[in-house]
């Protein structure tokens, strides 16, 4: 019988190359077995890339790391002596427990590969030796702290001013010497469970004279946060659970994230302002604002100086175009009324918010922190909101659902008699994320009816529950037809979430659905 005709393999090189390029390095090397020819075809296709990725969860993640080493140090060294420029270096590769009598191979292969795309002129570093995270309620614990972690040292001096690195991210090294003039021209920076402290973190920022965007996620070892940045314009700061105090000079300053405790001083000192610990300075250009503490801090058990230290944090942000704020934030303004019903937050400029549900709201306290954030802090601006309500809920499904045909208003919600009759005149689209029909739910939504007459579209993304979700569409138009409106024309839209297709706010990167994954 005439052979067949191999055409895939007749292709062109320079093709063949770039379609061996767009697969993971496990998949490309398979090609292997096709023949002879398949076999050099993806080592050169390997060796010519401009991009040396090795982050593919099967082959980083799914052996030993000797074995992965070896092979990252093989690759590396096949792209060496083909002499093709260097753009990008990735790794994601579990570091090995340290052991007694560890002669430090791993780490000294890590320097290694790091050093030499550093010195072929690699424009971004990527390397991630973290562990992969444990499922909760360990996360928690792990997120703490682990004193018996492994860090690999990485020597400050790898970073020279005449480097072409423009983006660095490291996860589970050790960064404490940091020489001056480090990479000068590096313009991002994120650093997630490193072992690096306050004076290193602070002559980072300062010796990166072109640095926009930094990023530190889970340093525990930080206490004082204090960043001197001109050209800074991204501020991420998430689950760094020692931080006692922020302070920013950032003027160039866009888009500001954090999700941790709420910060506050622990001075024994009686006259100490506790909250006074976060300063971010003047910051005219900032656009959108993250501020959450799910998961960290119970608002419910903390009625003291901690509500005006986060009445302090939110006044700091509070002016960008765009913010997301939690339960906990609101619960903590909530509290300080008892004591201090004056306190006031400037959010006129925000257009859109997202509010961050922690909890079913089983008590009156959930409804009452959300009213009263609307009725004392004036929104004129505001055009579209979005409620995150619990996606992973412990006992979710037994949170009270109204019945079909039930007609819920939001009579039981407390107001405390500043602007009870307040409406939000431009807010024209609303969204609400998991919504399951509990009694909380409606009368959160019946109290947001009854106050926006530009309201155009209603959004309600629905959660599917065992057995089906706790009410179809008709039951759910039936509930929302029944509320008091002033807004009749609006459109409703319910769907799941495989469904949906409405718009989505700025910021949907929620970093307690992150840690709860």
């Amino acid at each position: 019988m005439e052979q067949r005709e191999d055409r895939l393999s007749r292709l062109p090189d320079d093709i063949l190359h770039s379609i061996l390029r767009g697969l993971p390095l496990k998949h490309a090397a398979r090609t292997s077995a096709l023949s002879r020819r398949w076999a050099r075809t993806w080592l050169r296709a390997l060796a010519s890339s401009r991009v040396l990725d090795f982050t593919d969860h099967d082959f980083a993640r799914g052996q030993a790391p000797a074995r992965a080493a070896a092979t990252v140090s093989r690759c590396l060294q096949l792209h060496a002596e083909y002499g093709a420029p260097l753009d990008v270096f990735r790794l994601a590769v579990t570091a090995p427990a340290p052991a007694p009598g560890s002669t430090g191979a791993f780490e000294r292969d890590v320097v290694g590969w790091v050093a030499s795309a550093v010195a072929r002129g690699a424009r971004e570093v990527e390397v991630d030796l973290r562990p992969l995270p444990p499922p909760p309620p360990l996360a928690a614990k792990a997120d703490a702290g682990d004193e018996s972690a492994a860090f690999v040292e990485l020597p400050g001096d790898l970073f020279v001013a005449t480097s072409s690195l423009a983006r660095l991210a490291l996860g589970g090294f050790r960064l404490r010497a940091v020489p001056a003039g480090l990479a000068e021209g590096l313009r991002s920076l994120s650093l997630g469970h490193a072992d690096v402290t306050d004076e290193a973190v602070r002559d980072i920022v300062s010796s990166c004279r072109a640095l926009e965007v930094l990023s530190l996620q889970g340093c525990n070892l930080l206490r004082s946060i204090r960043i001197d940045g001109e050209t800074l314009r991204s501020l991420e700061i998430v689950r760094c659970l020692g931080v006692r105090e922020l302070r920013v000079n950032a003027p160039s300053l866009e888009s500001f994230a954090f999700h941790g405790d709420n910060v506050y001083s622990t001075s024994d000192d009686d006259d100490e302002d506790l909250s006074s610990a976060v300063d971010l300075g003047s910051t005219p250009a900032l656009r959108d604002a993250y501020l959450s503490h799910i998961g960290f801090d119970d608002a419910k058990n903390a009625y003291d100086e901690r509500e005006y230290a986060y009445s302090n944090f939110l006044s700091c942000v509070a002016y960008a175009r765009v913010l997301t704020l939690c339960s906990v934030g609101l619960l903590h303004l909530w509290a300080q009324l008892s004591y201090d019903p004056l306190v006031e937050i400037d959010m006129t400029s925000v257009q859109e918010l997202q509010l961050l549900m922690s909890s079913l709201g089983e008590d009156d306290e959930g409804l009452h922190s959300f009213s009263s954030f609307f009725e004392l802090y004036p929104l004129p601006l505001l055009g579209r909101l979005f409620v995150s309500l619990p996606s992973h809920t412990a006992g979710a499904s037994e949170a009270p659902t109204a019945l079909p045909g039930e007609v819920v208003d939001d009579s039981k919600l407390m107001f405390y008699g500043y602007d009870d009759d307040f409406v939000l005149d431009q807010l024209s689209y609303i969204k609400l994320v998991n919504f399951r029909g509990t009694r909380f739910e409606l009368q959160l939504l019946a109290f947001l009816l009854k106050r926006t007459p530009g309201l155009e579209q209603l959004v309600l993304v629905t959660v599917r529950e065992e057995g089906g979700a706790p009410g179809d569409e008709r039951v759910i138009q039936g509930w929302v037809s029944a509320m008091q409106k002033v807004s009749p024309e609006a459109q409703l839209t319910v769907c799941q979430s495989s469904e949906d297709r409405s718009q989505n706010p700025v910021h949907t990167r929620l970093y307690h659905e992150l840690l709860e994954e």
